[in-house]
């Protein structure tokens, strides 16, 4: 994808792998990490929290949207299609929404399997806290480098295209609903929000979720430096290049 997320890759798997070593080490010493006071009664994740609720706040609030795959949603994101097939697509929202399914079906029913192996191992939070830092690392996992979302389930082209794009805030935050607390459930709270204004938007206007109706998602028209599209990318760096 473009700059931002390969930054984002990198600072989530420095912090990832911090952490692991972290919790290999001492598995408390998650919890004494998460609870270390900054200043004035500020604690580490407090600062967590915020940032992640500005990172949901990002895709829910219109004028915040920069990109089209998180953006689709949108109508600033749409560019009409003169004369597209409206049959074709909603045949192919169609076969996409079988393909979501499939991934919920298939989200839940992994961590429910991870629910019970960490009830029935009386584990402790910090493995939750691990669960989500590994979440949250594959998020950027999947925009960069492999998608088994893409690959097994959705067979969409590219990021851009995406049907689940903006289910990432629930899939990663999935882990905290055993982590009763004001600030757990407020991230919850606020990516089921993100989630069904997605699917809401996806229900009335259609045609802004397609390729077919919709040119911003179509390869020639795509701003993102796409790890699909290695000419574009070429094209975009040589442009770049002459105007230094």
């Amino acid at each position: 994808m473009d700059k931002k997320s390969r930054i984002k890759f990198i600072l989530r798997t420095i912090l990832f792998f911090s952490a692991l070593i972290v919790f290999i080490y001492n598995p408390n010493n998650i919890n004494t990490i998460l609870n270390y006071n900054i200043v004035f009664g500020i604690k580490f994740y407090h600062i967590c929290w915020i940032y992640l609720i500005n990172d949901i706040l990002k895709v829910i609030i219109p004028y915040r949207s920069k990109n089209t795959y998180n953006g689709k949603l949108f109508l600033k994101h749409y560019k009409e299609k003169n004369n597209y097939n409206k049959n074709a697509v909603a045949n192919q929202i169609a076969n996409n929404n079988k393909s979501a399914f499939n991934v919920f079906v298939t989200w839940i029913g992994f961590n429910l399997i991870l629910f019970y192996i960490y009830f029935k191992l009386y584990l402790n939070k910090s493995w939750l806290i691990m669960l989500f830092l590994f979440y949250f690392w594959c998020d950027m996992v999947c925009v960069n480098i492999w998608c088994p979302f893409q690959v097994f389930f959705m067979k969409n082209r590219c990021c851009n295209v995406c049907r689940i794009y903006n289910w990432d805030h629930i899939m990663y935050l999935t882990p905290f609903i055993l982590i009763p607390n004001i600030y757990t459930y407020s991230l919850i709270a606020l990516s089921i929000i993100s989630l069904f204004q997605w699917e809401y938007q996806l229900k009335k206007y259609p045609e802004r979720f397609s390729d077919i109706s919709n040119l911003n998602l179509n390869c020639a028209n795509c701003k993102n430096e796409c790890r699909f599209n290695k000419n574009k990318i070429k094209q975009i760096n040589k442009k770049k290049y002459n105007e230094v």
